[in-house]
């Protein structure tokens, strides 16, 4: 039983070493990326928001919305039901906006989700002139160079989409500390690569290019904006340009059955959309925790019988967890370069992107397998059965008394 450990445990190292590598390359990435000048490239631009109930601070991630150091640009706020408690502060914020900035309302979807219900909506309602779409979430608040920024990677024409990720900043509790870790590593899986993904909460696009690859037809009976319009840009050979200073800042208060369900609905999305990746991601959270499982009882065994090898087993679980949180040290290094503005929050919770990292595959291996054996989920109170990429059934219709701070 002991070489069996052991033997499993040098293959889950030799797999912590290859992930442990994407941490220097981000980091190098990150400091090549902000070394570079950006080309001065500010085309009339429309950013698009869907917002539903009220997220915590709306006001104020709205506001950093309308507040963008961009010469040209038009901000529309999409709701899809005209009684969302979010419509006054949205129609408010709009208001005092020193820019051309107005609510869209999409209507209820039908045989979509209801976010890209309302991105479809927007971009139909963007005004003429506008060359480039920005799409945004609400629970989001970046920089006032986001747009800037993002939109100037637009420059080369080769170039099909900007994109950015999202950063969650714990509030220094658990829970809020291991939703930042689990959305961690998605930030270091990208960089200069082909595998780059659109993410809805920050992405640019040129109008021409939206329309050339037939980014409403990919849209047309989905839930996931970002998958399909990767779909639709790789399709295309349209290349997809991450910008890590364009990183996103949540702010989320969370619980157990919040987190378990926000963490199982970016794993379902996956097995729906990408399954390539989904496949290996399951082998390797339940060979990673089945590995622990495993050292776990046998040190137990062995305890009372050979302590010392006990100890042998528990110290190399301990240096696999160890690789681990090594990773999140190069990833909280890299964040630390590109939100400035947030290096004391950042440095007060340090522990939670790092020491935190140990139990995220505990929740990967958890939401593959709660992933597995459904394909129903529920976003921002909508029942939804993703019976394709292509299809999507609405089982359960919204309420205008949903806000978003329910489960």
């Amino acid at each position: 039983m002991l070489t069996l450990f052991f033997i499993l445990a040098v293959g889950l190292v030799m797999q912590s070493l290859i992930a442990l590598q994407d941490g220097p390359r981000f980091l190098a990435f990150v400091r090549r990326r902000l070394a570079e000048p950006l080309p001065d490239y500010t085309p009339p631009a429309t950013l698009i928001c869907p917002c539903k109930g009220l997220d915590d601070e709306l006001e104020h991630n709205l506001t950093s919305l309308v507040e963008q150091d961009y010469p040209e640009l038009e901000v529309l706020f999409v709701l899809a039901d005209p009684d969302d408690p979010a419509r006054a502060l949205c129609e408010r914020v709009a208001a005092k906006a020193a820019r051309p900035a107005r609510v869209v309302i999409a209507g209820p979807p039908v045989g979509r989700g209801e976010k890209v219900n309302n991105l479809l909506a927007g971009v139909a309602a963007a005004r003429p002139e506008s060359e480039v779409f920005v799409f945004a979430d609400s629970d989001g608040r970046p920089g006032r160079r986001w747009v800037r920024t993002l939109v100037a990677h637009l420059a080369d024409p080769a170039t099909g989409a900007a994109s950015t990720f999202r950063w969650y900043l714990p509030a220094g509790d658990f829970l809020s500390g291991l939703q930042s870790a689990w959305n961690a590593p998605a930030v270091t899986y990208m960089g200069e690569w082909s595998r780059n993904f659109c993410w809805g909460g920050g992405t640019a696009i040129r109008r021409r290019t939206f329309a050339e690859i037939e980014a409403a037809r990919y849209w047309a009976g989905c839930i996931s904006d970002d998958y399909m319009l990767t779909k639709a840009l790789r399709a295309a050979a349209r290349r997809i340009v991450f910008v890590p200073q364009c990183l996103v800042t949540t702010h989320h208060a969370t619980s157990w059955r919040k987190l378990l369900e926000w963490s199982t609905r970016q794993i379902l999305i996956t097995r729906v959309y990408e399954p390539r990746l989904w496949w290996p991601g399951l082998g390797v959270h339940v060979f990673y925790c089945g590995v622990f499982l495993y050292g776990f009882a046998l040190a137990a065994w062995l305890a009372p019988r050979a302590p010392l090898m006990s100890l042998a087993v528990l110290l190399t679980l301990g240096a696999i967890s160890a690789l681990a949180v090594a990773k999140g040290v190069y990833r909280l290094q890299a964040v630390l370069l590109v939100l400035p503005q947030h290096r004391e929050e950042l440095r007060r919770t340090w522990w939670s992107p790092t020491l935190q990292a140990a139990f995220v595959p505990w929740l990967m291996a958890l939401n593959f397998l709660l992933s597995a054996f459904t394909r129903r989920l529920t976003w921002r109170g909508i029942t939804y059965e993703l019976r394709s990429p292509w299809e999507t059934r609405i089982l359960a219709p919204s309420s205008s008394r949903w806000t978003a701070t329910s489960v």
